[in-house]
């Protein structure tokens, strides 16, 4: 009986988001739609200032059933677009915040990403990214490549795919490092073209592997000047995808 207590204490919350309603030990459409709305404007003060910056352009977060929306994927967690950073509620969130999981837990349930806080902070970096290329063109005079003016995920060609593929590794590589969520002890690599325009690898590679992608010219170059030269060249091909020094050694570095 002690080693049973034991057990469930160490499967217990750690914090107080546990106030918002679960079912089946998962956040639920009405809890996602409360935490978002009580919780927006802290969310967005502690991502600013975990990337010491301010947004210049509004932003909004809400709630939303996304299964009805064009291009629906079954996996979505949220969607950013213009300005709005969307969180699905559907039923997909593992825990409203990795806070919630004790470490015992959090080794015990291992790799993913499916928590509403760290959502957030992936939407709002798409949102970041946005305004890190208005400052580029506006103020800076730079232009971005045209292939990061959209982040619809439509396989139509190679920089699309490319894109879409930095973008999303961008996103994923920042709620890694504020550690909100728990990522893969060992990133799949893909070993060619069809594994990645297979739309059943689309979490292992345009999510995970992309960030292990785009970690270490990140560290080297700091977040915002990294995204700069990232949005400013040309995106990968898939042949420069599974061969990332063929991408990262050719990119434009003048006057960034």
């Amino acid at each position: 009986m002690k080693t049973l207590a034991f057990i469930v204490l160490l499967l217990l919350p750690l914090s107080t988001v546990n106030k918002y309603p679960m079912k089946n030990g998962k956040p639920t459409p009405k809890g996602v739609e409360m935490y978002i709305e009580d919780n927006w404007e802290s969310l967005i003060n502690e991502y600013l200032t975990y990337v010491q910056d301010t947004f210049w352009m509004d932003v909004w977060i809400s709630a939303e059933d996304l299964t009805d929306w064009t291009y629906h994927d079954s996996l979505e967690l949220g969607r950013y677009w213009n300005g709005e950073a969307i969180i699905s509620m559907d039923t997909l969130f593992r825990a409203y915040e990795i806070e919630d999981w004790s470490n015992f837990r959090r080794k015990l349930e291992g790799e993913t990403n499916a928590f509403v806080k760290s959502t957030v902070f992936h939407e709002l970096t798409h949102h970041y990214i946005n305004q890190i290329g208005r400052e580029m063109e506006y103020f800076d005079s730079v232009r971005i490549n045209r292939s990061y003016q959209t982040n619809i995920w439509i396989i139509r060609s190679y920089d699309m795919f490319g894109s879409t593929f930095i973008e999303e590794g961008i996103c994923e590589y920042v709620v890694t490092q504020m550690g909100e969520i728990i990522p893969p002890k060992r990133y799949s690599k893909p070993k060619n073209q069809s594994d990645l325009t297979n739309h059943k690898n689309k979490y292992k590679y345009v999510y995970k592997y992309s960030s292990e992608y785009v970690k270490n010219f990140l560290d080297s170059t700091g977040f915002k000047r990294g995204v700069k030269i990232l949005i400013h060249n040309e995106p990968p091909n898939y042949q420069q995808i599974l061969n990332p020094e063929l991408y990262f050694n050719n990119l434009d570095y003048a006057n960034l």
